[in-house]
């Protein structure tokens, strides 16, 4: 089932923890054919507003951040050290002005293939570990800024979704401080899956990470 809007009108860390396990689902243009791509998130980062110094929207509403202060369920993507986008999705309470969540590492499920292509890989943990790699891989860009996720009538190719608890393996999830900031470092704002292993016994951080944890 589709997420809906109400999914992502929650305090921006708990919709971050809430969106490990769901299912990132786009259908990809390639040579005049629409190809499913999919996958399971397993690692993300929540980013605030005045409480998150980290937060691009930290400081004030520029054009680059705007999404971050739109509707939730929106996407927020944006351009980083000048060769990769990353897609984050504008996620906060009510009361709160600006806040996103960063979709940091998927593990693929459907339409591996055209990531390969995309990518120029055959290594499958190398296609969508890292928020660089996973934009690239679902062929994700800027013109995706701002694009409802909730709403079907204006959106039927790029959404994500529940996944049957039965349909993968079992997981839970783990939490940490943030990659790659300089700031906000002591918040315990990443989250990430952690697998159960085949005796049933502990859990070990998936192999689909930006970052082994």
């Amino acid at each position: 089932m589709r997420l809906k809007k109400s999914f992502f009108e929650n305090d921006t860390s708990k919709v971050a923890y809430s969106l490990i396990g769901k299912m990132l689902v786009k259908y990809t243009n390639f040579m005049g054919n629409y190809i499913k791509t999919s996958g399971i998130i397993t690692e993300t980062e929540a980013y605030g507003y005045t409480d998150d110094p980290a937060s691009h929207a930290y400081r004030k509403l520029t054009p680059r951040n705007a999404s971050m202060f739109g509707e939730v369920g929106r996407l927020y993507i944006y351009f980083i050290y000048g060769n990769h986008y990353c897609l984050n999705i504008v996620a906060r309470n009510l009361n709160q002005t600006a806040g996103a969540v960063l979709i940091r590492s998927i593990e693929p499920i459907e339409g591996i293939s055209l990531m390969k292509l995309l990518r120029k890989s055959e290594n499958i943990s190398n296609l969508t570990t890292g928020p660089g790699r996973l934009t690239q891989a679902f062929k994700i860009t800027i013109k995706h800024d701002n694009l409802d996720i909730t709403d079907n009538a204006v959106n039927n190719y790029f959404y994500f979704e529940n996944v049957s608890s039965s349909r993968f393996h079992k997981f839970t999830v783990g939490q940490t401080t943030r990659i790659g900031i300089s700031t906000g470092t002591e918040k315990e704002w990443r989250f990430i899956m952690l697998n159960q292993d085949r005796n049933g016994l502990q859990y070990q951080p998936s192999k689909f990470l930006s970052k082994r944890s």
